[in-house]
């Protein structure tokens, strides 16, 4: 079999220690391939060498990569940062333009991308509509119009819902089937074991190759059911909703009546486009509703925003997206000038070494991997005074040990400052024992429930 060979490959940005060091590696074509390691450890970097992004816009390299003129195409973590039109049928159509494509052709390879992801309901809504799930379907739809021989995927499913990322790793190995060569990045392990050929760790600069017994360890499935309990009437509601619609394009929420509790963490489960993220949007203004959500008993429209929101503050779903300074201590120095007691000098320089980000304090922020920007992302905003924090996938691109050191954070802020979080995530299993209560966003409506059947 052909492979994809890179030898003697060294890369690192500038002043900082290597990435990959020299690297022999043989990446098999016409396989599905998965790459795994802490956060942090190059995944991403490592795509984006082979895909030629680096050392092109970044960092330096020595060695070379043999890719036997295969056509290639890269997923990003944050699909967002790849969009460039404002549908996803303007976005497909755009790339087979590029592709120089005739109209006959490009609509039959647009055809077949909707059909084969699924996405025909969601072709002419505007991207920046789209749930985090359903952005990264999307990217996936592009990159399968322009028929490349080589997917490079970095966390695809990061946002996706369990349903929905079975069906799309299923799909992918019927690209495999169909000749094409697939490497991804991922943290979650589910539905790979009956389409995973190799699979690669990351051990410090250097890779190897799981054997066929590490492989089974690592894809042995484990169901079991979470419990999670029910409120009390009797506790104090922060939000309460009555006779509440949230609608963008359709109606997304119709909630006859709900409270969401005061210094508790309540998880918010769901399939992708749901609305969710739309219902957070609502809590901070960005969004109108009818009917009524209360905040301390005040209705949520009547408070002014400037007011509101320094009381009820959002953590995006992309990190990215919350950062205005340049490098880490930039971004530490904007966030200490109006920050909450508990977060002293003292004990951010302990968060930091908690994270594993005191080595990247003069990086830039977008020069992160996503899992580090997520960590950095989450302490900024539990430095601030805001006593409701509504958390998008605070978990997405988090090996196992950041998710412990992410959770271990959160629960010291929040006993601390007795904080109210919600938290939108699909990584139910690792929150079971972090939160109070889990909502079960179906049908238009929240419901608190108390048992879930989940697989890890």
């Amino acid at each position: 079999m052909t492979k994809i060979n890179l030898s003697d490959l060294s890369f690192f940005y500038q002043r900082q220690k290597k990435i990959v060091h020299n690297l022999n590696l043989q990446l098999p074509i016409g396989a599905l391939s998965l790459l795994i390691g802490p956060t942090g450890c190059g995944k991403s970097t490592l795509l984006k060498i082979i895909a030629g992004i680096y050392p092109k816009y970044g960092g330096k390299m020595t060695g070379k990569i043999e890719r036997h003129n295969l056509t290639y195409a890269m997923m990003f973590q944050n699909p967002s940062e790849q969009f460039t039109m404002a549908t996803p049928r303007q976005e497909i159509i755009f790339a087979l333009e590029n592709l120089q494509l005739n109209h006959d052709e490009y609509e039959r390879r647009l055809k077949d991308a909707v059909v084969f992801t699924q996405i025909s309901k969601l072709l002419d809504q505007k991207i920046t509509t789209l749930s985090g799930g359903e952005k990264q379907r999307v990217a996936l739809a592009v990159l399968i119009a322009m028929n490349v021989d080589l997917f490079l995927l970095d966390e695809p499913f990061a946002s996706v819902d369990p349903e929905a990322r079975s069906f799309l790793i299923k799909k992918l190995a019927q690209l495999r089937d169909q000749g094409k060569t697939i490497i991804i990045t991922d943290h979650v392990f589910n539905d790979y074991g009956p389409v995973c050929d190799q699979v690669f760790e990351f051990q410090g600069p250097t890779i190897v190759k799981l054997n066929q017994a590490q492989k089974a360890a690592l894809f042995k499935p484990k169901r079991v059911t979470l419990h999670f309990p029910l409120p009390s009437e009797k506790e104090t509601a922060v939000f309460n909703l009555n006779q509440t619609k949230i609608a963008q394009q359709r109606t997304l929420l119709a909630q006859d009546q709900l409270k969401i509790y005061q210094g508790k963490s309540t998880l918010i489960t769901g399939v992708n486009g749901i609305g969710k993220t739309s219902f957070f949007k609502a809590l901070t203004k960005m969004l109108p509703y009818t009917g009524h959500i209360t905040f301390n008993d005040q209705e949520v429209s009547g408070w002014k925003a400037q007011r509101y929101l320094t009381h009820v503050a959002q953590i995006f779903q992309s990190a990215s997206d919350q950062f205005l300074a340049v490098t880490v201590q930039d971004e530490l120095n904007l966030s200490k000038k109006d920050r909450n007691h508990y977060f002293t000098d003292e004990k951010i320089k302990q968060a930091l070494e908690q994270l594993d980000l005191t080595d990247h304090l003069h990086q830039v922020v977008y020069s992160l991997s996503g899992g580090q920007q997520k960590k950095l992302q989450i302490l900024l905003m539990l430095m601030t005074k805001h006593e409701i924090l509504l958390i998008d996938e605070p978990l997405a691109g988090l090996d196992a040990n950041s998710v412990k050191q992410v959770l271990a954070l959160m629960q010291e802020s929040q006993q601390a400052l007795q904080q109210t979080f919600l938290i939108i995530s699909h990584q139910i299993a690792e929150l079971s024992d972090f939160c109070d209560y889990h909502l079960q966003f179906a049908q238009r409506k929240l419901q608190y429930v108390s048992e879930v059947q989940h697989e890890s």
